[in-house]
């Protein structure tokens, strides 16, 4: 017998692991409803910053955050995320980055100024915020975000503030019934059925999620918020 053929072959791999879509995430088989949004939250004289059309699903929605950059050197690199922590372009301490956040009436909030990724099995109802793609150049950038859950009644805020360029807290609102009727016209259009990744890993994993218990318990609005008095929870 040879060396080679005296090293006994490796073990065969593991079976794909099955396993069902965390609740909390964006469902593939699903055509959403569509809600208007076109919300300005900041606009300077350098920099803008909009909430695009809402995409409704009938365990959360989605929307794409625009950003934008007056007078950026055009031969610049492609602008880095502006939600990243380490910062654009390396340059930035935390605290100056662009930082976006949702409010629900109830007093459930998430925000990109914090980091936290729910065990695939939370149903707890807590409020999830997570930044999907983006890309764009020195002088404009689009990125996707995803919502779970699904908003109560009232209104759904959106807060948004970049010190670095004199941006204060600015709020905007859209209504969370109109969210959650553009939910009800979501087209499923098969179960969701389990994926499987060789080698046991797991295939629905994501990279950048932010969420937050609520200040107060569910169903009990923040006083100085919108939707404080007489809200009742859902979603």
């Amino acid at each position: 017998m040879s060396f080679f053929d005296s090293i006994p072959p490796p073990p065969p791999p593991p079976e794909p692991v099955r396993r069902q879509r965390p609740a909390w995430e964006k469902p593939d088989a699903v055509i959403p409803g569509s809600v208007p949004g076109e919300v300005i939250l900041i606009r300077t004289g350098q920099v803008a910053v909009a909430i695009g059309n809402i995409r409704a699903y009938p365990n959360g929605f989605e929307f794409t955050a625009h950003v934008r950059m007056r007078g950026a050197d055009e031969d610049e690199p492609m602008w880095h995320d502006p939600f990243d922590r380490h910062g654009r372009r390396g340059r930035q301490p935390p605290g100056d980055v662009l930082r976006l956040g949702l409010l629900y009436a109830d007093g459930r909030r998430a925000a990109t100024a914090s980091y936290w990724c729910p065990a695939d099995d939370d149903d707890s109802g807590r409020l999830v915020l997570q930044q999907g793609g983006g890309g764009g150049n020195a002088r404009r950038w689009d990125g996707e975000f995803w919502v779970h859950p699904l908003p109560p009644d009232g209104p759904v805020t959106f807060v948004a503030s970049w010190p670095e360029y004199g941006a204060g807290e600015t709020r905007a609102a859209l209504d969370g019934s109109a969210i959650r009727e553009a939910a009800a016209r979501a087209v499923i259009l098969w179960p969701e059925e389990p994926e499987s990744e060789p080698g046991g890993g797991y295939a629905w994993r994501s990279h950048t999620i932010t969420a937050q218990k609520p200040d107060h318990g569910v169903g009990e609005a923040e006083p100085d918020q919108p939707g404080a008095e007489g809200t009742d929870a859902g979603g």
